[in-house]
């Protein structure tokens, strides 16, 4: 169901808490979102690492993260896992309105305790990818290598320009007085 129906439908409805203790909304919540209980491992692996791939970049050899854009992508991630509810991309509303509907509608908090555990573990995957990623790339070593490598190609591009403007002047050994430069010369350590 799209998110746009879902908070419309939800908004005309009137809730109460029945005789017995039963949250309408929640029972509600429970029977439209055709909630997952759970999704394998894979499954929760390859969430996490659509949320690493949207929100992180790598600049200047360093892997920056913007955990806003994380939360946002999580969520939503989480929400299209483990329910019926369907996110637009690229239609009438962008996921960011639609999380905001949600949001609008006092969905959000609920949808998510309903994952409960779920959102959890999902989390704490996220987290250990994410520390694995910064780790394994935020080095010493990366930032000098990716630093390193800059460096050598403007060296490369450096040296190939002086032997080409080189190339283009006229080279009389004949003509040069070495007594002029001998001091530069004695500088030059002998073997």
């Amino acid at each position: 169901m799209k998110i746009k129906e879902f908070c419309d439908a939800y908004k005309a409805k009137k809730f109460m808490v029945t005789k017995n203790g039963i949250d309408e909304k929640i029972e509600y919540l429970r029977k439209e979102l055709e909630l997952k209980e759970y999704i394998p491992f894979a499954d929760k692996r390859e969430l996490c690492a659509t949320v690493i791939d949207a929100c992180c970049t790598k600049e200047g050899g360093l892997i920056k993260v913007d955990s806003v854009t994380r939360y946002i992508i999580f969520t939503i991630s989480i929400i299209s896992a483990y329910t019926s509810l369907e996110f637009s991309s690229g239609e009438e509303y962008d996921s960011l309105d639609e999380y905001d509907m949600l949001c609008e509608a006092g969905l959000l908090n609920p949808i998510l305790a309903l994952i409960g555990d779920e959102y959890a573990t999902c989390n704490n995957i996220l987290n250990m990818m994410m520390e694995d990623v910064i780790a394994n790339n935020n080095t010493v070593e990366e930032v000098l290598g990716h630093n390193l490598g800059k460096v050598s190609d403007a060296l490369d591009d450096l040296i190939g320009a002086f032997a080409d403007k080189v190339a283009e002047m006229e080279f009389d050994p004949n003509q040069i007085d070495f007594d002029k430069y001998k001091g530069i010369l004695d500088l030059i350590p002998k073997k």
